[in-house]
């Protein structure tokens, strides 16, 4: 395989797993592990990490090492807002063009969470909630506009992440697409919106939770924050003396 394409490859694996937080905001990431997990050279990594890096969701270090990014607030509060305008304007669009299987759809989305959180997938249920967004953007006749959405959210979609696995808050987003679906499928314009504008606004709550209870997880403003002392320490006990 090309060089490129195994480096975009790990990328896509890396920014997975820092965005459902299977890796924590500031643990390092030594490109020794990597090589060693992905089964390739350093320089595909080095790739990989540099667009990370880009997209804000690695900080690299020089003498130190490479960390997962914190969530930084300010993006994720951009994000909330644009998509919180996206979504009301797809919801009002999509009343007009709402038919019976159109609807029954919604509905089989909305079954489709419910056993998710039964079950406990936590991953499983976040991709559904995915799928149920973007088919009202698609009943609105505008589904490239989804990935406009999906393409700009990855630090707000760190926190959601959060809420579903560490505040349990699956129960409630339940309820708020329950409350989305059924003023859609009434054709209730302004009660559909109203209902997703409380439904993304929700994720203020959910950062003024977490920023008590995971504050090292976040960065409040823009800058080159340092990576803690004990991840210095860490690194530098891998690198040969």
């Amino acid at each position: 395989m090309r060089r490129n394409t195994i480096s975009e490859q790990i990328h896509a694996v890396l920014r997975r797993d820092i965005v459902c937080g299977r890796l924590s905001p500031r643990a390092s990431l030594s490109e020794q592990d990597l090589v060693h997990r992905f089964g390739v050279s350093r320089t595909p990594i080095r790739e990989a990490m540099i667009k990370l890096a880009d997209e804000g969701l690695v900080e690299i270090f020089p003498q130190y090492g490479s960390f997962v990014g914190p969530i930084k607030l300010a993006e994720v509060l951009d994000s909330q807002f644009a998509r919180e305008t996206l979504e009301c304007a797809a919801v009002e669009k999509a009343i007009a063009q709402m038919d019976s299987r159109q609807a029954d759809q919604l509905k089989a989305f909305l079954d489709r969470q419910r056993a998710l959180q039964r079950s406990g997938d936590d991953e499983g249920f976040f991709r559904a909630d995915e799928a149920m967004h973007a088919h009202i953007f698609s009943i609105a006749g505008h589904p490239t506009a989804w990935q406009f959405v999906a393409g700009a959210k990855a630090q707000m979609d760190r926190v959601r992440y959060l809420a579903i696995t560490i505040l349990r808050k699956q129960p409630s987003v339940v309820a708020q697409h329950a409350l989305i679906i059924d003023r859609l499928c009434a054709r209730d314009r302004d009660g559909a919106v109203a209902a997703m504008r409380t439904h993304m606004r929700g994720i203020l709550k959910t950062i003024e939770i977490l920023r008590g209870e995971k504050h090292d997880y976040f960065a409040e403003k823009d800058g080159n924050p340092q990576p803690r002392r004990e991840a210095h320490d860490q690194e530098a006990r891998k690198r040969p003396q």
